[in-house]
């Protein structure tokens, strides 16, 4: 038997229901980080959508203007539509068996001296 249970947008784990909302919408809470929400796909296929226009402006060469008339709509239309995606940090993969061939320095001068301090 095949379950229609959605994954945790946060963590990507199983969930399990918990109840319903006002509107008799089934809710979701995860079974790892306790995260609790409703299943939208709408909100997950426009959000999608629009990190994938974000990606196309933000990487070509088109100003946001002439992206925004390209798509039908105003600068300030697709300026609202692009704020959130301003936010998401890519998570960098660091080696940790790296050799780093620089070397950062930083000084702080104190009264009683001079503190260095170095980073790779």
């Amino acid at each position: 038997m095949t379950t229609n249970r959605p994954s945790c947008p946060l963590c990507g784990n199983n969930t399990k229901k918990n109840g319903t909302t006002s509107k008799s919408t089934t809710r979701w809470r995860c079974t790892h980080c306790g995260h609790s929400f409703t299943r939208n796909t709408q909100t997950h296929n426009k959000n999608t959508a629009t990190m994938a226009l974000f990606i196309q402006w933000a990487t070509g060469t088109q100003s946001l203007t002439t992206f925004a008339a390209h798509h039908g709509v105003t600068r300030q239309t697709m300026h609202h539509r692009f704020r959130w995606c301003w936010w998401i940090i890519p998570t960098p993969t660091i080696d940790s068996f790296r050799i780093h061939d620089q070397i950062f320095l930083d000084a702080t001068y104190l009264k009683s001296g001079c503190l260095l301090i170095a980073a790779s």
